[in-house]
């Protein structure tokens, strides 16, 4: 009889066959993902530099004022298509990234971080639950590139299903793997939505850089989303150490 239930006491430490493991893989992992928002704040500061000069992009602005006019007579009809688009999408392994950048871009930040967050969440959860129900073969096999990962993830809590979101693995390939484990639903929802939350608050805030008709608010934007990004890369690596030597 299969089972969902987890122990009522897990460890949080890590085993010492995959703690190095774990150590070099988060390291990478961190040290990409400041590299990738590093390489959107720079180009999202170049355009946007560009627009506020005569330049053939200089009517930028205008166009994603008017479309931002077209959202909001939409009303909450634009807001629920996105949310499904951008759900569907995740949960068939399609990265997260670029459509928390669209939704900061169309919604603004603060609604554009609150719909990404919550449709690449629930996205995920769509995979998860899918997985078990069977549908997981066409990834089980990507899955032998991190052999360390299903030791990881044997007893998962909402620290581990928060940490693994912070490595370079597929998220279609987690959520599967999440899937196999015995792991609460609330337990992953938790762990994603927190997991998920540092990049879709950094790439949020570049997108909605895009639009924005003041090139000083574009720049602490950014300047606020490479600040993000540092400060939870510092907190995950201090959280790892303490694991490792706990």
């Amino acid at each position: 009889m299969a089972t969902t239930e987890e122990p009522a006491q897990e460890p949080e430490e890590l085993d010492g066959s995959i703690s190095n493991e774990v150590e070099q893989e988060t390291s990478r992992a961190l040290g990409k993902e400041t590299r990738q928002v590093l390489f959107a704040v720079l180009l999202v500061a170049a355009f946007m530099t560009m627009t506020h000069f005569n330049t053939p992009l200089k009517a930028w602005i205008t166009d994603v004022k008017a479309w931002k006019d077209m959202v909001r007579e939409f009303g909450w009809g634009a807001h629920a298509i996105f949310m499904a688009a951008c759900a569907g999408t995740v949960m068939l392994g399609v990265p997260r990234l670029p459509l928390c950048a669209a939704a900061g871009l169309i919604f603004g930040f603060g609604e554009g971080l609150v719909l990404s967050l919550v449709a690449s969440t629930l996205g995920s959860y769509g995979a998860f639950v899918l997985s078990r129900h069977g549908f997981r073969r066409a990834v089980e096999s990507r899955a032998e590139k991190w052999p360390w990962l299903k030791k990881l993830l044997k007893k998962p809590s909402v620290l581990r299903v928060f940490w693994v979101r912070q490595l370079m693995v597929p998220g279609l390939v987690l959520n599967v793997l999440l899937g196999m484990t015995p792991v609460k639903h609330t337990r992953f929802m938790l762990g994603t939505l927190l997991g998920y939350l540092p990049l879709n608050l950094a790439f949020s805030l570049v997108g909605s850089g895009l639009g924005k008709g003041s090139l000083a608010t574009t720049l602490t934007q950014l300047l606020a989303a490479m600040a993000v990004i540092n400060i939870a890369a510092w907190l995950v690596y201090r959280v790892m150490k303490k694991q490792k030597n706990g």
